[in-house]
């Protein structure tokens, strides 16, 4: 039985040869395949595995995409650097991304007590949801998305206590 690691840099496995030479021959996986045995700790590109040769024999095995140690990008699935937005939006981090979104949404939420309290929060923690996707999956961008997320977020989270002290405020002194 055999491991590899996937276009989202993820080990998957175990797989029997069957499996991975049938991959081969779909263009799943090539010569730059990082792959082990269940028997060895040790990563290495499958053209290092004498079993595989006959499969990888006339199949072009292209650079892998990403970074180093990365398989190629599976068939239907878009590649992990270039794409139609030029890198800007980090579809592939839905934290960053959602978080970005919400810190410009909660510039018109952030004045009603408690839920523009409550909503910044909420962005914060997406902020830093994505930072995290980043760290783990360099691949997946969107670090300035997050930073966005995180720094809109505590923006409106300032504001959002004011609008609650504001509103206490306010109901001390008619004394309700």
């Amino acid at each position: 039985m055999y491991y590899i690691v996937g276009s989202d840099n993820q080990p998957r496995g175990p797989i029997d040869a069957d499996t991975l030479n049938h991959w081969i021959a779909e263009g799943r996986a090539n010569g730059q395949t990082q792959a082990r045995t269940d028997s060895s700790e040790t990563w290495q590109p499958l053209a290092h595995f004498p079993e595989f040769a006959p499969a990888l024999t006339g199949v072009a095995s292209p650079a892998p995409s990403g970074y180093p140690g990365a398989a190629p990008p599976q068939v239907g699935q878009a590649p992990t650097t270039g794409d139609a937005t030029g890198g800007l939006i980090p579809y592939k981090n839905k934290q960053a991304l959602i978080g970005y979104y919400m810190a410009f949404g909660g510039l018109l939420i952030m004045c009603i007590p408690l839920i523009g309290f409550l909503y910044s929060i909420g962005t914060i923690w997406l902020g830093f949801k994505g930072l995290k996707n980043v760290k783990e999956n360099p691949a997946v961008k969107g670090t300035a998305h997050a930073w966005i997320a995180i720094i809109g977020g505590v923006v409106e989270l300032i504001v959002g206590i004011i609008s609650i002290i504001w509103v206490i405020g306010m109901i001390v002194s008619e004394g309700f």
